[in-house]
């Protein structure tokens, strides 16, 4: 016979508790659920509202929790200690002053019962427990509140409660706890969202022990937050909704425990009936798997100045029935907006020419400044400004600060070398050059008509068809705006990157030229191959060889930050590969000019 997880885990439980004569659950307060005092904005948290001075309210409410303790071993649940569990609460609440109120509630277990488990003393089935004093001071006030800061965004309020370890009985409701609060919350018209946030600060305590074995976690301070959201519909049915979470705050405890409540009020005669109830999760002591509750309160006085209450301006002085942005204190007409658009004077009331302009507000264009019916009640326009005199109006004039000709649009001619270029368009605005290089002027140092920047000697005079150089230094290297153009090629080892010796003079005279021309910021040296063999091979070789030729650049004294490698294989052909000649014009090494414009739009590509 195969014994299951569940009846070995049983059976250790029943070895546990047999470790003494008798096993008792300790005493401590198992209930954490409490009733708002004030109530009016709803019954399961407080939102920061409090009860109006000399307000009493009273409270009778029948109460059911399903499985608030269950026995666990190794997060696997072996029962319940407490099942169903039967309590009755009495509260009594009364506003002292208008930012404080007291209370005190009273719950009565009227009966609890459980499953059974071996040498374990039960707890009683019916008490007293453990009665709750609380006092709650207004800190912040949506409308005036005495000790409270008035007219504020939305309610707060301070509250302090004592647990006191009054209970009759073993019923699980006895100990002595503090517990501080804080509350706030804001009526959005007729729907108000709010919250609590408290902490149980009390004693440490074993839920459940057998002298020699401890079964289940101590529970000890915790922290408790509660949010609510409520509303009148049907102009009396009052709904909430709110969600509660308890958070243990003893090194370990029990996992937390969160339940999900809903709720409705509706008066009845002096009375207001209710009902609210929703489920819970986790283990936390206290955390039913869902609670019922059906009960009465003495209907509180009803606010006539909240949102949808009916009543006369002179009732609510703090409030704008006619929503003009005056209070019903000192709005003369507290019914009659005094305009649509907000306009605002000491009265309150409307009036039918508000800007005195002799124009009605009905037919006035600009019922807040004076002036005349021609222009339906608004002042004659200015005439369009033209700041410059130029007789172009600024808002039609590019350079509204300028004169300039209304063919460039009020902008004056700007050429600050006067070499005929605009400075707009003209790539060297303060040298003067001709119209065809863009007004920059041909620069040539050693006076031999080749400019510096495709001279390979710019110091030195020599032949223009010799790139500039004197005929005695043949020159194999010519300067493109793209690339420096050889005029052999680099020979190298057969399937090897060893440069020939036959290639050094190209080299050096590529080097000279690199560092005669310091403009040149950056070359690619790129290696190609022909289409023979293998394409990773090829890519692989025509890599080492541009890095082979980078290395011989940078021992002829180019700077190494001048000079990047990168072999393309096959992949870049310049003749076609269906000849030996074509071939041999694809085996070859390119020298590329990578200039700023460039480099930032391959930058930009990569990213």
């Amino acid at each position: 016979m195969t014994v299951g997880p569940r009846l070995l885990r049983f059976a250790l439980l029943v070895c546990l508790l047999a470790t003494t004569a008798t096993a008792q659950v300790s005493e401590f307060r198992l209930e954490r659920f409490q009733f708002n005092s004030g109530v009016r904005k709803g019954l399961a948290s407080a939102s920061g509202d409090l009860l109006d001075k000399g307000q009493l309210h009273l409270l009778l409410a029948f109460h059911y929790e399903h499985n608030p303790l269950l026995v666990y071993v190794d997060s696997s649940r072996l029962g319940a200690v407490v099942g169903p569990r039967f309590t009755t609460h009495l509260s009594a609440g009364y506003g002292i002053t208008p930012w404080l109120q007291a209370s005190v509630e009273l719950p009565i277990i009227l009966f609890q019962g459980g499953d059974t488990f071996p040498m374990l003393q039960r707890p009683d089935s019916f008490g007293i427990s453990t009665p709750i004093l609380h006092g709650r001071l207004g800190l912040l006030s949506q409308k005036k509140g005495g000790l409270a800061l008035e007219d504020a965004p939305l309610d707060v309020a301070f509250g302090a409660a004592f647990v006191l370890p009054l209970a009759t009985g073993a019923t699980l409701s006895r100990e002595f706890a503090a517990v501080p609060s804080l509350s706030a919350g804001r009526d959005f018209g007729k729907f108000r969202l709010g919250g609590e946030v408290a902490g149980w600060i009390r004693p440490s305590n074993v839920v459940l022990s057998s002298g020699a074995a401890t079964i289940k976690d101590s529970v000890g301070h915790q922290l408790s937050t509660r949010l609510i959201a409520s509303t009148t519909v049907l102009e009396k049915l009052h709904l909430e909704g709110s969600a509660h979470l308890g958070i243990p705050l003893e090194k370990g405890s029990t996992p937390v425990g969160f339940e999900l409540l809903l709720g409705a009020r509706y008066p009845v005669w002096l009375l207001e009936v209710f009902a609210l109830g929703g489920p819970g999760f986790g283990q936390l002591p206290g955390t039913p798997a869902f609670r019922l509750m059906l009960g009465a309160n003495l209907a509180p006085k009803r606010d006539v100045c909240l949102p949808g209450e009916k009543h006369v301006p002179t009732d609510c002085p703090d409030l704008d029935d006619d929503g003009d942005g005056i209070k019903n204190r000192v709005d003369v007409c507290a019914l009659e907006p005094e305009d649509k658009d907000g306009w605002k004077d000491d009265d309150g009331c409307p009036d039918p020419d508000d800007d005195g302009d002799g124009v009605l507000d009905v037919a006035d264009k600009c019922v807040r400044v004076k002036g005349v019916a021609e222009f339906k009640g608004c002042p004659p326009p200015p005439p369009p400004a033209d700041s410059d005199k130029d007789g172009i109006i600024d808002a039609q004039d590019k350079c509204p600060n300028e004169p300039g000709p209304k063919e460039r649009q009020g902008c004056p001619i700007r050429d600050a070398d006067k070499d005929t270029v605009e400075d707009a368009v003209d790539a060297c605005p303060n040298e003067a050059g001709p119209v065809e290089r863009k007004g920059c002027p041909l620069k040539d140092r050693d006076a031999d008509t080749v400019e510096d920047a495709v001279d390979n000697c710019p110091d030195e005079a020599g032949d223009p068809a010799n790139q500039g150089c004197p005929k005695a230094k043949k020159q194999l290297v010519v300067i493109t705006a793209e690339k420096l153009v050889i005029k052999d090629r680099v020979y190298f080892a057969t399937a090897k990157s060893v440069i020939l010796p036959k290639s050094f003079p190209l080299l050096d005279q590529v080097a000279s030229v690199l560092k005669a021309h310091a403009e040149i910021a950056l070359i690619t040296v790129e290696g190609h191959t022909d289409d023979r063999g293998k394409r990773d091979y090829n890519v692989k070789l025509s890599g080492e060889r541009a890095e082979s030729v980078r290395q011989y650049l940078i021992k002829g004294g180019v700077a190494a930050e001048r000079l990047k490698a990168i072999g393309y294989g096959p992949d870049r052909p310049a003749d076609v590969n269906t000849t030996e000649a074509g071939r041999a014009n694809n085996r070859r090494v390119e020298f590329v000019i990578e200039t700023a414009e460039k480099v930032k739009i391959e930058a930009k590509e990569v990213q």
